[in-house]
């Protein structure tokens, strides 16, 4: 029931930003830009985010391999696209996950070890979003408006350093947990905490998952700078290399669904720093959310028939 009640919960959240959204903006507006789209460079974004899931899913898997897990490929692309599935209808990107960590766990009795790497897939990437626009804000610093775009990306910073060094520094762990009294909850806590910390002595295996997660990130720009030449305007790098991984950081806050909606918002309170008109600024999110889409239904059938599979070998 709590977990119906969450997802009713955003549908209601992701209605409202919508309705709100497309009063402040006219949908004719945003229909006209779409009916002036160019199908030649939306096909290369398409194929570019196609290559992101990929990306991670490799990422995934020598996260696995480095602690000795070694799942069929097949049963692990089953759970991968179970958690992609779920991802536009559980909070953000974390339901997704739990939702492969249990699948691949019906093969694979190894939870904590699972759960880790995981964890620390997704770390990896939410590191690299944010060291990304850093390193842009740094590089790029005449192009954009500092202050309205530094402070959120010093806070994503800020939360993300914060996050590592309790992670993998054993003593500020315990003392931060020594906070939460005893209980089954907190027993699980230390042992996942275990888990993750047995990564500090794969430092090869996380450098591996952090390139992968930073060329992720640059691929993903890249898509986004084929869409907006799909509809018809030629961005400056720099800014997207900004204004994409925020957004994105943006989307993982859990109260739509598959982040529509904040996405959209987002897309347009960013790029109007730099003149994007807010129609064109909807536009690209709504076609960005297309391929989210695109990508959840793929997996889901794929998901579904593999479940099928499953009932029907065990009768």
């Amino acid at each position: 029931m709590k977990n119906i009640l969450s997802v009713l919960t955003r549908i209601i959240l992701t209605a409202v930003m919508l309705v709100f959204l497309f009063k402040w903006i006219k949908v004719e507006e945003i229909a006209e830009v779409l009916r002036a789209i160019r199908p030649g460079y939306l096909l290369i974004s398409g194929f570019l985010f196609f290559l992101i899931y990929l990306l991670c899913l490799l990422r995934w898997y020598l996260l696995l391999k480095s602690i000795g897990i070694h799942p069929p490929p097949r049963k692990m692309f089953v759970s991968y696209c179970g958690g992609i599935l779920f991802n536009l209808f559980l909070p953000s990107t974390v339901g997704g996950d739990v939702v492969r960590i249990m699948d691949l766990t019906n093969s694979i009795k190894r939870t904590k070890e699972i759960a880790a790497s995981v964890f620390v897939d997704r770390l990896s990437g939410f590191s690299a979003l944010a060291f990304t626009a850093l390193l842009a804000i740094a590089f790029g610093h005449s192009y954009v408006d500092k202050g309205g775009i530094l402070i959120p990306v010093l806070i994503l910073f800020a939360f993300l350093s914060f996050l590592i060094v309790i992670l993998f520094t054993k003593n500020i762990f315990l003392k931060i947990i020594s906070f939460i009294p005893a209980h089954p909850i907190r027993t699980k806590i230390e042992n996942l905490h275990k888990e993750i910390f047995y990564f500090r002595t794969k430092p090869k295996a996380l450098l591996t998952a952090l390139l992968i997660s930073f060329a992720v990130q640059v691929i993903n720009i890249a898509g986004s700078y084929y869409i907006f030449l799909a509809l018809g305007l030629k961005l400056n790098l720099i800014h997207l290399f900004i204004f994409v991984p925020l957004i994105g950081a943006v989307a993982m806050v859990p109260v739509s669904i598959g982040g529509l909606g904040v996405r959209d918002m987002g897309s347009v309170f960013f790029f109007a720093k730099i003149g994007i008109a807010k129609n064109v600024a909807v536009a690209f999110s709504l076609l960005n959310f297309f391929f989210i889409s695109l990508a959840g239904v793929g997996c889901g059938l794929i998901y579904v028939l593999a479940l099928y599979n499953r009932w029907l070998q065990r009768r």
